[in-house]
């Protein structure tokens, strides 16, 4: 299942990026006064409630364990990095609505993850195991777990709907930030793999807290009623999740509100 998501994943990474790299660059963008539209939620779960759920039984992951970073009880002490988006972007599209929450969750597990590693390379000891950990993210080529949450991130950047006055040069930098924000991370925790093979602490110290706040600032141009409804899922169905095993079998998605168990049968249909 995830090796198939990630397939369709990698192949819309591909197209995607061509289009977040095209056209004029933002620097030749026409100048206006700084101006932060209020990030409103428009992206109403009237308009997302098109679900049927599957016929058969759906299971999944709860926390990031196959994925992970760093192991589950590292994440759930991790403490998240916010950045405000007036600190990243001087100027923001407008935007008429945003994707549904299903297409945040993943993100935000692997914001947790990227932040529990922050906090995990304070301590030598456990740089083997965190290295560990990086090789295998990056593993894979197209197949990697990179490539997964990389694709999953600018599927929700590309479903992004824009109002229809606004400048088109203002759309494409706002696309460049998020494509940026996203990027970086990578980078960084690219980077990050490599100094703690040299195990040089400056750089492992530097590269970790820069893709903590690269993926914090890809956060902050999220609608705020968007982040803390991905927050209060991520939280319910880990209280769900009664028995431990990382799955929410039927009985356990009856503990969710109706509104979060259609979102979660979502987010597994579409990404496992």
């Amino acid at each position: 299942m995830r090796i198939y998501n990630t397939a369709l994943l990698s192949a819309f990474l591909i197209v995607s990026i061509s289009a977040f790299t095209t056209g004029p660059s933002a620097s030749q963008a026409l100048l206006r006064l700084p101006q932060l539209q209020a990030q409103k939620s428009t992206s109403a779960q009237e308009d997302c409630d098109d679900f049927s759920a599957p016929t058969e039984p759906t299971r999944r992951m709860v926390l990031f364990n196959a994925a992970a970073l760093l192991v589950a009880p590292a994440v759930t002490n991790a403490v998240e990095t916010v950045v405000p988006v007036s600190k990243i972007v001087s100027t923001t599209a407008r935007v008429q609505s945003y994707p549904c929450i299903e297409y945040l969750e993943p993100m935000y597990e692997f914001k947790l993850s990227v932040d529990a590693l922050q906090s995990g390379v304070q301590d030598p000891q456990k740089w083997p195991f965190v290295l560990k950990r990086l090789e295998k993210f990056f593993k894979g080529a197209i197949l990697s777990e990179k490539n997964f949450y990389f694709g999953v991130g600018l599927q929700y950047m590309n479903d992004i709907k824009y109002d229809d006055a606004e400048l088109p040069n203002y759309v494409l930098m706002d696309k460049e930030s998020r494509y940026n924000a996203l990027d970086n991370t990578m980078k960084n925790l690219e980077g990050l793999k490599g100094a703690l093979a040299k195990q040089d602490a400056q750089l492992v110290n530097e590269y970790a807290k820069d893709a903590q706040v690269a993926l914090a600032s890809w956060f902050a141009m999220v609608p705020e009623n968007d982040y803390k409804a991905v927050q209060n899922l991520f939280v319910d169905v880990k209280k769900a999740d009664l028995n431990r095993d990382g799955r929410l079998s039927d009985e356990e998605l009856e503990l969710l509100s109706p509104e979060e168990r259609t979102i979660w049968k979502k987010r597994v249909e579409k990404f496992g």
